[in-house]
């Protein structure tokens, strides 16, 4: 008869005790397979506890295949593999072991840090936070709690398809659009959809990140320098590219924007052989600071060759994980046929607090906000290079194409200078060398350097202490 010291069962109850230590005899092998374990009338009363006690273990056991039940004849333990397992702990699992809530530490002990949210994230969090309150209080929870289709719900592809034809001139069907999780699952779906088995190509210098998810999809993948409009096509041309990334209204990270003729060339080399595409990727169109937005290159295409793709990262938060695509009618019915089955990656709550925000002109008036934010940096930063630097060493590129510029700084004292002062200030930059794809030994060019400088990192406060480290420091630029 199997005994057990009730006693040192600790905080467990009767039945989970007695079912751990049967386990754990099984898995020691102390008891052996095919074993007859005790029945439950004499076992209960041999351990002085109640039937119902053993009947749970027993049950529990079964469940877990540590013991089997033979008609009429009872409990059996069952023969386990040897395989490499770990043993069960000793005792309960200790649920404070692992720090839960804001104040979590990492594995070197450190207390996570955030950083501060800048002013346009901060209301952009804020106008989120009422979106959702807005939606949970006031809209219908068929709607909001209904799992979405693959495509997204019908009213959001409704407001973006409105919202397009707005902004960016494009008469689109909602019933072309689809929702998902961010530009990376958007993008990784669509290697699904046309075939890794095609060649790919981004800009160069261009998204690094892009290149790392297209070989991840075991694409081939090319890069595609750029001249003073854009893609440059006689490069394109000799790459065999089938699929190209391209950024035609704002290039991360040069700035560029691409020229008409060139937009149009673009055009023509996807429609002169079948299964070419062009994938445009319009991340923050709807920030251009001066004149009207430049066109989508999707809204002149009349061979249905261009995927336009977009994101709320920019105007709304990263964080939030919404974009689109807008697929030409035939990869839509190719979507519907072999991507279908996938569920929404976006909740049904989601989709519709950010379908509230653009029909009610909230989102419209939070982008006029951010772009009028943008202006005063612009303004301030093209101000503050004026002043430094009268000799034109530094130069501002692409001013008003989006949310920012590129400084160009000569390899002279004067220039040098300008980047070790936003460094000095805590002003984040990137070097655009940084965002060439040199791993076929490309060359990178020695001068001038070109660094992006977002205009949400330079507030008025930044902005000042950025002149203190280029004006009233002048032995800090000799160094």
């Amino acid at each position: 008869m199997l005994d057990y010291n009730l006693e040192n069962r600790g905080e467990a109850s009767l039945y989970e005790y007695i079912y751990k230590q049967i386990r754990d005899d099984i898995v020691a092998g102390r008891i052996a397979a095919g074993e007859h374990l005790p029945s439950k009338r004499a076992f209960a009363s041999h351990l002085g506890i109640s039937v119902i006690t053993i009947e749970n273990a027993y049950s529990q056991l079964l469940a877990e295949g540590y013991i089997c039940s033979m008609p009429r004849r009872g409990y059996y333990a069952c023969e386990l593999p040897d395989a490499p397992v770990l043993a069960f702990a000793a005792g309960d699992i200790d649920r404070d072991a692992v720090p839960v809530g804001p104040s979590a530490h990492d594995a070197m002990g450190q207390a996570e840090r955030f950083d501060a949210l800048s002013p346009s994230a901060l209301e952009a969090a804020r106008l989120w936070q009422s979106a959702l309150r807005a939606t949970l209080t006031s809209e219908d929870e068929r709607e909001i709690f209904s799992p979405a289709p693959a495509q997204g719900t019908a009213r959001l592809r409704r407001a973006i398809a409105h919202h397009l034809r707005g902004t960016r001139g494009m008469n689109v069907d909602p019933d072309n659009i689809v929702i998902g999780a961010g530009a990376q699952l958007l993008d990784t779906m669509l290697v699904q959809l046309l075939g890794a088995d095609k060649v790919y190509a981004v800009e160069d210098p261009g998204y690094l990140r892009l290149t790392r998810i297209y070989q991840a999809m075991g694409c081939e993948v090319r890069h595609i320098p750029l001249d003073a409009e854009g893609v440059d096509l006689s490069a394109l041309q000799k790459t065999g590219t089938d699929v190209l990334h391209l950024m035609p209204s704002h290039q991360y990270p040069t700035g560029l924007v691409t020229s008409i003729a060139r937009r149009y060339a673009l055009l023509s080399w996807a429609a002169e052989r079948p299964g070419r595409y062009l994938i445009e990727d319009d991340f923050d169109c709807e920030f251009r600071l001066a004149g009207k937005p430049i066109p989508a290159l999707a809204s002149i295409d009349a061979a249905q060759s261009v995927i336009y793709t977009n994101t709320f990262s920019k105007s709304l938060s990263s964080a939030l994980r919404l974009a689109y695509m807008v697929l030409p009618d035939e990869l839509m019915e190719r979507f519907k046929r072999n991507l279908g089955f996938y569920a929404s990656s976006v909740s049904s709550v989601d989709q519709v607090a950010l379908a509230r925000l653009l029909e009610s002109g909230d989102y419209e008036r939070h982008v006029n906000r951010v772009r009028a934010r943008a202006r005063g940096a612009r303004d301030g930063l093209a101000a503050l290079v004026r002043k430094a630097f009268p000799a034109g060493e530094v130069s501002i590129e692409h001013a008003d194409a989006g949310l920012y510029c590129v400084v160009v700084a000569q390899r002279v004292t004067g220039g040098t200078s300008f980047t070790r002062a936003l460094t000095r200030s805590s002003t984040p930059y990137i070097d655009i060398n940084d965002c060439l794809w040199c791993a076929d030994g490309a060359y990178v060019p020695a001068s001038p350097t070109r660094i992006l400088v977002q205009y949400d990192d330079l507030s008025p406060n930044a902005l000042n202490t950025l002149e203190s480290q280029l004006m009233d420091a002048p032995s800090n630029l000799s160094e």
